[in-house]
């Protein structure tokens, strides 16, 4: 967002200043035929332009699963994988290993975390967002209109809302064409496919929500109606948290789909229901920011030119090791260039820059700043680096035998959500106590695991990736499925076999929800230590453990509630890496893939890595500007609390909100370092 945000200032500048983003991951993109690109031209596209790029995992069975673990799975000689599980701890004696109680899933590509995400658009309420530790100086109206154009820039791409927003400021500036495509924006996905009207609640308990109507299911047991167009999941989410709630609806999805009626122009790639969103959407309907970036940098396959050709440049597979300051003004970037055939196989680069941009995620760039504080590479930073971290609450759990036909592999992975003590279901709500859950769907290659699907989930929190990990896997599931096909034909005419059940079948009682909540962003990163110990540690500044945080208390008190609607019973949601299993054998952690704070947002050094833009601080200045002049952070890292909401809008927002900063900040003229060099080697 902040590089196409700038760039597209260059290019209206047009001084010969050029932006360049350093993307530590390769391209990616699906394998099968879509409304947009019926011959699969984009993966040969990118390849012409000399770029790295690999296709999404395609297969919804057990094979899908294994050419995840094997190809996506970021690891030591696959470091061109999609995802990258980050655990933290120190290695013992004879494997033992202690974990911090924390591992986080993100993304290694280009358009980041996007690329996994669940396409999730939530602002937070402002109970959140008033929190004394947000030191920002927006009023109510400059937020919601930040995240009103975060919304766009999601929905409809960045440029278009810049465009967008220009022309609302300045009658002058001419108004952006209108989308040529038809279901370009965010869409609520609830109906089993597109084109129907699923038929929302009318008026709905609170304004602007979108939700289930219970007048029109009034058989409690059954929860149908012959006319009935709602995805199962949702439908049946919705209904029971009416009961407990009245703060829930649809989310708002980063996804397109079809619209009502007829089309009288080309509709683009939209959602089909395969409930694959976070492996890799197959019909390309999600809005990734890879699809930005390459209208930005290299163009479309129908033969669009460049949007911002010359003044932006992307290079993959590049990751940053380290940021020097300039004594002359500037900074140095010291980064690895990979191999693209092979990625374990690299060339120290480096390129210099009046103005950086930190954009590296929650994690990343909390290591990169440590890592230039450790080696003096920047001096004077703040003490604050590496502080405020959140876990965001996150929470993930699943209730099997439900008395509901849920059907966890069909639609978006997420359709619904349900929010607790805010003001607008309880006037006398514990802001403190504030948290989310949402509904999670199951893809198809994961459902087929459900026999073994809870070790394996332990297995990925302690950060087992090797190859003996996945042929024990694969052992122990070929196994079994043999065994069962032996006997088939000795019991199966009489009554129909496990093994022959679809994936759908085998979760379809089962619900799976993702929680977050107002956990207390005590969590502190360090620089590891020796050997043994991972790259970066965690720990919280009260001692507790992350598990026992008081936010998951209430998380679990509600999930409580709701597993007695689904069940009728008193029965509990099980959290995989909070499981006596999971304890017994030291992966006990919280899993998450909302990491925040690190560098967070302060009014001053004392208090903050950064201040509201996103500037670096540097502590030993004083004055209107007590900061590393040119050097700005625009992530998940700058955010000082926990959201308990999903934090892709907020991250969105800020950044856009940053880009603006670094734009009114830019000289009335380009210097050398602006105007394009290429990267030099080193």
């Amino acid at each position: 967002m902040t590089a196409l945000t700038v760039a597209r200032e260059l290019r209206q500048r047009n001084k010969g200043e050029t932006a360049l983003v350093l993307e530590r991951g390769t391209w990616w993109t699906t394998p099968v035929p879509t409304i947009q690109d019926r011959e699969v031209e984009t993966y040969k596209f990118l390849r012409d332009r000399g770029q790295p790029v690999q296709f999404w995992s395609s297969p919804d069975y057990f094979k899908g699963f294994i050419d995840l673990y094997t190809r996506c799975f970021r690891r030591r000689r696959n470091e061109d994988g999609l995802y990258d599980l980050v655990t933290f701890g120190r290695n013992g004696l004879l494997g033992m290993a202690k974990n911090d109680g924390v591992t986080i899933m993100r993304a290694s590509g280009v358009g980041g975390g996007s690329l996994v995400y669940s396409n999730i658009t939530i602002q937070p309420p402002d109970l959140v967002l008033g929190d004394p530790r947000w030191p920002t100086t927006w009023e109510k109206a400059e937020r919601d209109g930040y995240y009103a154009l975060a919304r766009r820039a999601i929905g409809n791409g960045a440029l278009f809302a810049l465009q967008e927003r220009a022309h609302a400021d300045d009658a002058a500036v001419p108004a952006p064409p209108p989308p040529n495509p038809v279901n370009t924006g965010l869409s609520k996905i609830v109906a089993r496919s597109s084109t129907l009207d699923p038929g929302f609640r009318d008026p709905p308990t609170h304004p602007g929500l979108a939700q289930i109507d219970p007048a029109k299911y009034p058989d409690a047991t059954a929860e149908a109606r012959a006319d009935d167009l709602w995805i199962d999941r949702a439908r049946v989410f919705q209904l029971q948290m009416s009961k407990l709630t009245s703060d829930y609806g649809s989310v708002d999805l980063a996804i397109n789909d079809k619209p009502l009626g007829p089309l009288d122009r080309k509709a683009k790639n939209y959602c089909e229901r395969h409930g694959r969103c976070n492996v890799g959407c197959l019909p390309g309907a999600r809005h990734t920011l890879n699809k930005q970036l390459m209208a930005a940098v290299h163009g479309s396959v129908r033969g669009d030119q460049p949007a911002l050709g010359g003044f932006l440049d992307l290079e993959p597979l590049a990751e940053v090791d380290l940021i020097t300051a300039l004594p002359a003004g500037g900074y140095r970037i010291d980064y690895r260039q990979r191999d693209p055939d092979d990625p374990s196989k690299s060339a120290v680069r480096h390129v210099t820059a009046d103005r950086v941009v930190i954009a590296a995620g929650c994690v990343g760039t909390t290591e990169l700043l440590l890592r230039c504080k450790a080696e003096g590479t920047i001096p004077n930073l703040s003490e604050r680096v590496g502080h405020s971290f959140s876990t965001n609450g996150d929470y993930l759990a699943f209730l099997d035998r439900t008395r509901f036909r849920i059907s966890l592999t069909r639609g978006p992975v997420t359709t619904s959500f349900a929010h607790f003590n805010t003001p607008e279901a309880d006037p006398d709500a514990d802001p403190a106590k504030f948290h989310t859950i949402e509904d999670q769907g199951i893809p198809r290659a994961f459902a087929s695991l459900v026999g073994n699907g809870m070790p394996l989930l332990q297995s990925l929190s302690r950060g087992r990736r090797k190859p003996l990990f996945v042929l024990l896997a694969t052992l122990k599931y070929s196994v079994r499925r043999i065994w069962s096909y032996l006997g088939a034909p000795f019991r199966n005419y009489r009554r129909r076999q496990w093994q022959f059940e679809s994936e759908d079948e085998l979760v379809m009682n089962m619900m799976c929800i993702a929680a977050m909540g107002r956990e207390r962003s005590v969590g502190h990163l360090r620089l590891g230590r020796g050997a043994r110990e991972t790259p970066l540690r965690l720990s919280r500044t009260d001692n507790l453990p992350f598990h026992e945080d008081p936010i998951y208390a209430e998380i679990e008190a509600s999930l409580a509630r709701f597993a007695k609607q689904l069940t009728g019973e008193e029965r509990s949601f099980r959290n995989p890496f909070l499981s006596p299993l999971a304890e017994l054998s030291g992966s006990r952690s919280i899993t998450l893939t909302h990491p925040l704070g690190g560098c967070p947002m302060g009014k001053g050094a004392d208090d903050g890595a950064v201040d509201e833009y996103g500037r670096v601080y540097d502590a030993s200045k004083s004055g209107e500007r007590p900061f590393h002049e040119g050097l700005y952070i625009a992530d998940a890292a700058i955010i000082p609390t926990a959201l308990g909401v999903n934090p892709s809008l907020t991250i969105s927002a800020l950044a856009l909100r940053a880009a603006d900063k670094v734009i009114e900040e830019l000289p009335p003229e380009a210097s050398a370092a602006s105007s394009g060099s290429p990267p030099a080697s080193s």
